[in-house]
């Protein structure tokens, strides 16, 4: 029963081994494939920082995705709050920038001037536009 249970916890730990190391290599590459360009993740990941106003022209700035979807996270004041009665737009950074609208499902009680967190599927619509959806939205 011993040996039984010995060889179960080393099956066990092998297996957490394997899946960790191939975790931490996936996490290196897509670190990699962004390196520069904060806010950048793949799908339903977590980029190492959050793009925001400041850095969103350095993020996008000639990127062109090579994945079938790349998310954007990117925080700043809200600038945009509408629904057309299904979907809620919000929209960050000034419209001399790049502004970044989010197509979600609620305003959560957000309004214009609130500090917040943008986080989903990046489409680049323009120079000075990108939509994400679907995406999600909180306060920071």
């Amino acid at each position: 029963m011993i040996d039984m249970t010995l060889r179960q916890s080393t099956a066990i730990a092998l297996v957490a081994a394997v899946s960790w190391s191939v975790l931490s290599n996936q996490a290196s590459s897509q670190e990699a494939l962004y390196d520069g360009r904060p806010g950048l993740a793949g799908p339903e990941g977590t980029p190492p920082e959050i793009a925001t106003c400041d850095t969103i022209k350095r993020t996008l700035d000639g990127f062109q995705p090579q994945r079938d979807r790349v998310d954007l996270w990117i925080s700043g004041p809200l600038t945009l709050v509408h629904t057309d009665n299904v979907l809620w737009y919000l929209a960050v950074c000034p419209d001399t920038g790049i502004r970044v609208m989010c197509v979600t499902y609620s305003d959560n009680g957000m309004k214009t001037g609130d500090h917040v967190i943008l986080a989903g599927a990046l489409e680049i619509q323009d120079r000075k536009h990108a939509v994400l959806d679907p995406c999600l939205a909180s306060r920071e």
